[in-house]
């Protein structure tokens, strides 16, 4: 059986999907099965949707996972059927409510054409988290679809060396400061807004006088405009996104991380955050309610009183708390988004598929 992964980029600066069908797309090379990963946007017009079905015929796949929607690889659906090339759809938080009422008349208009035809006749529709399900379900209950959460590469457990320090951070944050961490994609619906007005009014208060918030990333950096000649007083760091061992550093030397966000399919970076054993503030749109619910995260939400309520409760935290946050995050990440789990799950659902068409 041969696997074949689209998305619509490999650059990681299109957010999480791409780090998910990277570390997918990995972890499943180490099964039986074989894997391909293919980027859509390497297809440029004139004729970009038959230079991808001339490459997905040439590649001769068992089966199609695609990894998103509202772009060209789920307008292609009715090609792969009529090649008989089953496929299954992932739609990373794609058919939420907020995401449905962005740019809504041409999403409308994607929808008629081609988007919900895609979806019904797609063997299975992966759902990341139960909020994402329930979504799934008040759109079409009669889809076929599967429960299937991300995993996360768990980091190996070290103690941190003193010189080991983000060099996005050098000269900026002082080495001795407490860092909350947003790292993600600068977008409006991760409630940047929101949590920039709130940390103006909680970076004016003497209990936060030795934290710092840093925002690591990239994507729409007009949000972001003001900070350059207010950051020192602010104590407010932009950097570059960062990859492998500088990803690391900034993990390791964050005392907090936070994602009030507004939509979400389920967030790669609030995982990540949680296997390092860092308190997190998370939304609900997150789709991490089990955290919420076992103390292993701090509701947040976006609106600028409760990020500021929640700031002012994690700063206050005593070191006891914050251990037992942390220990909680650590084990939730490993008990239930182990990628061992989760790639037999996707592997026997892709070889159901595969037996009942052929």
């Amino acid at each position: 059986m041969k696997v074949l992964h689209i998305s619509y980029s490999y650059n990681f600066k299109d957010g999480g999907i791409t780090t998910v069908v990277e570390q997918l797309v990995k972890q499943q090379k180490k099964t039986e099965i074989k894997v391909e990963w293919l980027a859509s946007n390497l297809f440029l017009r004139p004729f970009k949707r038959r230079k991808l079905i001339k490459e997905i015929l040439k590649i001769n796949p068992t089966i199609i996972h695609l990894h998103g929607l509202w772009r060209v690889h789920t307008r292609i659906t009715n090609d792969l059927l009529k090649a008989n090339i089953p496929y299954v759809i992932t739609p990373h938080g794609m058919l939420d409510k907020w995401a449905l009422n962005q740019s809504q008349l041409k999403k409308i208009i994607s929808w008629h054409l081609w988007e919900k035809k895609a979806l019904n006749n797609s063997s299975f529709i992966q759902a990341l988290s139960s909020g994402e399900l329930e979504a799934i379900k008040k759109i079409n209950p009669l889809w076929k679809y599967h429960l299937i959460s991300n995993g996360i590469i768990m980091p190996e457990k070290k103690e941190l060396k003193s010189n080991e320090y983000p060099k996005s951070w050098e000269n900026k944050i002082p080495k001795n400061s407490n860092v909350l961490l947003f790292l993600g994609r600068f977008h409006k619906k991760k409630g940047i807004n929101e949590l920039i007005k709130a940390w103006e009014v909680v970076s004016q208060y003497s209990y936060s006088k030795n934290w710092w918030i840093s925002f690591v990333g990239s994507g729409n950096l007009k949000i972001l405009k003001n900070f350059d000649a207010l950051s020192k007083n602010k104590r407010i760091n932009v950097s570059k996104p960062v990859f492998d061992l500088e990803k690391e550093k900034v993990f390791r030397n964050s005392s907090a991380f936070i994602l009030s966000s507004f939509s979400e399919g389920l967030p790669m970076a609030a995982l990540e955050a949680m296997s390092y054993g860092i308190p997190c503030l998370l939304s609900e749109n997150c789709n991490l309610p089990e955290t919420l619910k076992i103390g292993a995260a701090i509701k947040t939400n976006p609106s600028v009183d409760e990020i500021i309520k929640s700031l002012k409760y994690l700063i206050k935290m005593n070191d006891e708390e914050k251990k037992k946050i942390s220990k909680l995050a650590y084990n939730y990440v490993s008990v239930n988004h182990n990628w061992s789990d989760i790639t037999s799950q996707l592997n026997d659902l892709y070889r159901s598929v595969c037996e009942d068409i052929l």
